[in-house]
C-alpha cells in the first residue's frame, strides 16, 4: 500500500480517533481518514487541536507527525520507535561504529549525493557541467571536501541566476527548499527508527543539540529530488522570490509517493527508504558494505 503524505493547513479543525480512522471535523463537516493509510502527517495551522488518543494511534501505525510554525515552515517531529526485536542489538553495533565504517560509509553519501545533483542537471539542462568528474575524487570522510565543491558548481548550474544564493534563512525560494527537505528528514528518520537505528547517532554530522543527526546524514542524496521539483516551480514563476503557499508546497508533499528506483526494483519514495535504512543496519552489522540508495531514473 501506499502510505500517504497529508497536511492539514486550515483551522479551526479538531482531529480525533474513532475506530482506527482518524477524524476530522472542522464546523459541522467531519471527513475521515484510514490511520493505517498514513505515513507522514503535517500539521500547518495553529488552531489545530487534537486528541492524545489520536497521537498514540498515529505512533502505533508508524505515522511520522510533522509540526509548523505560523510561518507553516516545520518546526517538531513526533516520531515513532517501533517495537523492533533488534532495536537494542542494533542500537550497540551503531553506537560502537568505527570511525573507518563510518568515514567508508560517508564516502557513500557524498558520491551518491553528486550522482543525484549530476542526474538532476542532465534532466533540467541535458548537461552536468562535468560534476560527474568529481564523483571518483571522493575518498573515505571525504577529507579534501569534494561535497561543497561539488555543491558550489551544482547551484550555480542548476539556476544559472547570478542572484540566487543557497541560505537557509532567505524569505524567497530558499524557504521552500528548506520546506521540501524537512518532509525528507521527517520520512528518513521515519525509516530509520523502523529499521531500529537511533536518528540521533550520525556517521557524519554531530550535534549534540541535534536529535536527527543520522537523518541529516542519509537524506543528502536525496536532496536534489527536492531542487528538481523547487526548480520546476522558478521556471513555472520565472522568479526567485516564490513563498511558501498550498500550491507551491503540493509537489514537496507528493514528492514521498514519487516513483524511484532501488535495487532495479521500482517503489514510491517513502517506501524505498526503509530499504535504505535496513541497508544502513547490515553495513553497520558487517553484513554488508554498500547503502542501497533511491535513485530516479
Amino acid at each position: 500500500m501506499i502510505k500517504r503524505t497529508i497536511e492539514i493547513s486550515s483551522g479551526p479543525i479538531h482531529l480525533s480517533i474513532k475506530d482506527k480512522q482518524m477524524k476530522l471535523k472542522q464546523g459541522e463537516d467531519i471527513h475521515s481518514i484510514p490511520v493505517e493509510d498514513l505515513g507522514l502527517l503535517v500539521l500547518s495551522h495553529p488552531a489545530i487541536s487534537y486528541t492524545h488518543q489520536l497521537l498514540y494511534e498515529l505512533l502505533e501505525q508508524n505515522v511520522a507527525v510533522l509540526f509548523c510554525n505560523r510561518q507553516h515552515m516545520p518546526e517538531g517531529l513526533l516520531l515513532p520507535f517501533e517495537d523492533n526485536q533488534l532495536h537494542q542489538a542494533r542500537l550497540q553495533i551503531q553506537a560502537e561504529a568505527t570511525k573507518p565504517l563510518k568515514k567508508r560509509l560517508w564516502q557513500q553519501v557524498v558520491k551518491e549525493k553528486i550522482k543525484a545533483q549530476s542526474k538532476v542537471l542532465k534532466i533540467k539542462h541535458g548537461d552536468d557541467d562535468g560534476l560527474k568528474l568529481l564523483i571518483p575524487k571522493v575518498k573515505s570522510g571525504d577529507p579534501s571536501n569534494v561535497e561543497a565543491r561539488a555543491a558550489k558548481q551544482y547551484w550555480k548550474s542548476l539556476f544559472k541566476d547570478s542572484e540566487f544564493r543557497r541560505r537557509y534563512d532567505r524569505n524567497d525560494m530558499n524557504s521552500l527548499l528548506n520546506y521540501g527537505y524537512a518532509i525528507i528528514r521527517a520520512a528518513v528518520a521515519r525509516s530509520l527508527t523502523a529499521a531500529g537505528l537511533h536518528p540521533s547517532m550520525g556517521i557524519h554530522h554531530h550535534n549534540q543539540y541535534n536529535p536527527y543527526c543520522l537523518a541529516d546524514d542519509m537524506m543528502e542524496p536525496l536532496r536534489p529530488l527536492v531542487d528538481a521539483e523547487v526548480f520546476d516551480l522558478y521556471r513555472q514563476f520565472g522568479t526567485l522570490d516564490i513563498e511558501v503557499t498550498k500550491e507551491t508546497k503540493r509537489p514537496l508533499l507528493e514528492l514521498l509517493t514519487k516513483e524511484v528506483f532501488i535495487k532495479e526494483m521500482k517503489y514510491p519514495l517513502l517506501e524505498s527508504l526503509h530499504l535504505m535504512s535496513s541497508s544502513l543496519a547490515k553495513c553497520y552489522s558487517k553484513k554488508a558494505k554498500t547503502i542501497d540508495f533511491p535513485i530516479l531514473k
